[in-house]
């Protein structure tokens, strides 16, 4: 495996300082996700950033007092946006996505981390920008960035989502290729494009393909990964087989900089997952916050599912042992058989929870 590089953090027990800033916007992304703008007065200047830059927010949420963290997405010299897809209930993404509203105002803490190599910019490069979901956040500063600084830097971005209503800033990804300097390639889980290299989920021979037909002997080249930790590691091993071999610079959502000593979230309780889908099992560790579907995809980890809200029921799974909590949607003419759950819908709620998808 190639060495991994990762963004740098700042002491997680230090107390970030905080400045109030008011909610100027809420722009919904998807059905999931939203853009939120913004405003700090005159404490403007404190929020230039540099590529995949995140700030810090103090949140209030069910009682006890956290710090969470999300890229910026802005231009410079803008008012400073992040975009938060949500990802589980009960948490800071539910808060944001389907709470936060124009005119409240949050705590944040000045950008920090160190991702982005000025070095990169003494002279012309082409840009490997690999992204899954909400990857897409430090790796859209990323490619702002790029354009600006240097008029010959050229830039691709490989971004994989489940299905075309997933894919986070659509509209400014396609101004942005607008560019001949920018070439967005992305690939879809459902099967849209019915393209074999955009089609389904990636895997190393895919990524080799991928990697042979957008590399550019012209120019030096640097990769940037960021996603759930399966898909990083799968765009770490492609990138290490490909001849020049790459080492991505890899971005961990999973990594926060700060810890509140009030948070709990860590210490709840957790659950081990056994997922059989496509004749492999697959262990994983869990959190009770999460769905099964959202664990998976945080895993890396491939299951049937497309509405992801009940409707389609491709992610019905016969549930083996174990128990598990969560919303019910009723469809006219669908109905989960007993002993079966839909894993975008249930949470685990023991200590095992075995499931079989075949």
């Amino acid at each position: 495996m190639p060495q991994r590089t990762h963004i740098q953090h700042a002491d997680s027990g230090k107390m970030p300082k905080t400045l109030p800033c008011a909610v100027r916007d809420v722009r919904r992304l998807t059905s999931k996700s939203v853009l939120v703008t913004l405003d700090p007065g005159d404490h403007l200047p404190l929020f230039s950033h540099k590529p995949g830059q995140r700030v810090t927010f103090c949140l209030n949420l069910e009682g006890r007092t956290c710090f969470r963290s999300y890229n910026l997405v802005n231009e410079v010299g803008q008012l400073p946006q992040v975009a938060v897809k949500q990802v589980a209930r009960g948490g800071a993404s539910e808060f944001f996505t389907e709470e936060l509203q124009p005119g409240d105002v949050l705590n944040v803490a000045a950008p920090e981390g160190h991702w982005y190599d000025e070095k990169i910019d003494h002279k012309a490069h082409h840009l490997l920008l690999f992204a899954a979901g909400s990857g897409i956040t430090p790796l859209i500063s990323v490619a702002k960035h790029a354009l600006r600084s240097r008029p010959d830097h050229r830039i691709t971005l490989l971004y994989a989502n489940s299905a075309t209503r997933d894919i986070m800033f659509q509209q400014e990804l396609d101004d942005m290729a607008r560019s001949s300097r920018f070439n967005v390639f992305h690939i879809l889980g459902d099967g849209a494009t019915g393209e074999d290299l955009s089609t389904g989920r990636l895997d190393h021979a895919k990524l080799q393909r991928l990697l042979e037909d957008f590399h550019q002997d012209t120019l030096p080249e640097v990769a940037f990964v960021s996603g759930p930790a399966g898909f990083m590691d799968l765009v770490d091993e492609a990138a290490m087989r490909h001849t020049p071999s790459l080492t991505p610079l890899r971005f961990s959502f999973m990594q926060q900089p700060f810890l509140h000593p009030e948070d709990n979230v860590g210490s709840g309780p957790t659950s081990t997952l056994r997922v059989t889908v496509g004749g492999m099992t697959h262990v994983i560790d869990s959190t009770r916050c999460n769905t099964i579907l959202e664990t998976a995809d945080a895993a890396g980890l491939s299951m049937p599912a497309n509405c992801r809200s009940g409707i389609c029921h491709r992610c019905k799974g016969r549930l083996i042992s174990g128990h598990t909590v969560g919303r019910t949607t009723k469809v006219p003419g669908k109905e989960v058989p007993k002993g079966y759950i839909l894993c975008c819908q249930q949470r685990p709620a023991s200590d095992d929870v075995e499931i079989s998808l075949d």
